[in-house]
C-alpha cells in the first residue's frame, strides 16, 4: 500500500510540476542522465539485485564470516570489512556494487532481517521484513517498513546489534531498555515512511550536492584571521 501510495504521489507531483516524467537528472559524477518516472515502478529484491550486480547470493551466507569470505572471493573492496556484523555488510556490499547502477526508479524490497533491526519479519519468511527502499539515481529516497512491536523479537535483535557492535561494527545499534519495556505495555500495529524531501529537491532541479537545496544550511564559522 505504502509503495503504491510513494508512486502515485511522486508522479503526479513530478507531472505537475515539470509537465513530464522524464527528466535530465545529475548523478553523483556530476554527469547528466534521464530517469523515467513513468509507473509502475521497477520492484527488486535485495537478494536478487545483489546476485546480479556481482554474482553473491546473500541467503547462502548465513553470517558474516561466511559472507566476508565470499566478498574477498570476488576480489570486491569494502572499507574495514572485518569489523562490520552481517547486516551492515550486506548494506556495505549494496553500496559498492549495485546503488550506483540505480537510475530510473526502483523500489527495494525484501530485506534481510539483519539488516532492518527495527522492521517486522514478513509472515511467510522471517529470514526478511517488511520493509522497501526507494531509489533514484543512485540516492535512496524514501526508507519505509512495518515497524517492529514484538518485545522478545526486539531484545533478541538488541542483544545480536551489542555484539556486533562489540566486535567493532560502529553503526550497529545500541541495546534501548526502554523502547523495549514501552513494547511490553503494548504498541498498535504501525507503518514507518520517510521521505527526504531535500533529495527529491536536488533530483529535480538538477543539483549535485544537498547542500545547495536545504533551506537553512549549518554553516562553519568564519575563522578571523589574528591581526
Amino acid at each position: 500500500m505504502n509503495m503504491n501510495f510513494t508512486e502515485k504521489m511522486l508522479t503526479e507531483i513530478i507531472s505537475k510540476l515539470k509537465g513530464t516524467l522524464r527528466l535530465k537528472i545529475i548523478n553523483r559524477k556530476g554527469e547528466e542522465v534521464e530517469v523515467d518516472f513513468s509507473a509502475p515502478w521497477k520492484r527488486l529484491t535485495f537478494s536478487e539485485m545483489i546476485k546480479r550486480d556481482c554474482g553473491i547470493n546473500i541467503d547462502e551466507f548465513p553470517n558474516a564470516e561466511s559472507l566476508k569470505k565470499e566478498i574477498k572471493n570476488k576480489k570486491i573492496e569494502i572499507e574495514n570489512m572485518e569489523k562490520l556484523g552481517r547486516g551492515n555488510l550486506i548494506d556495505a556490499l549494496y553500496k559498492e556494487v549495485s546503488r550506483t547502477k540505480i537510475v530510473n526508479p526502483t523500489f527495494l524490497i525484501k530485506h534481510p532481517v539483519d539488516l532492518s533491526p527495527l522492521a517486522r519479519k514478513n509472515d511467510e519468511n522471517p529470514l526478511i521484513v517488511d520493509r522497501f527502499q526507494l531509489v533514484v539515481n543512485g540516492w535512496e529516497i524514501v526508507n519505509s517498513y512495518s515497524e517492529l512491536i514484538d518485545p522478545i523479537d526486539q531484545r533478541a535483535r538488541f542483544v545480536q546489534q551489542s555484539k556486533a557492535r562489540e566486535a567493532g561494527d560502529e553503526e550497529a545499534l545500541m541495546k534501548d531498555d526502554e523502547y523495549i519495556e514501552a513494547m511490553e505495555y503494548g504498541m498498535p500495529p504501525i507503518s514507518g515512511w520517510g521521505m527526504g524531501v531535500e533529495r527529491i529537491v536536488a533530483l529535480l532541479t538538477e543539483q549535485s550536492n544537498l547542500r545547495d537545496v536545504i533551506l537553512f544550511p549549518l554553516m562553519r564559522p568564519v575563522e578571523v584571521e589574528d591581526k
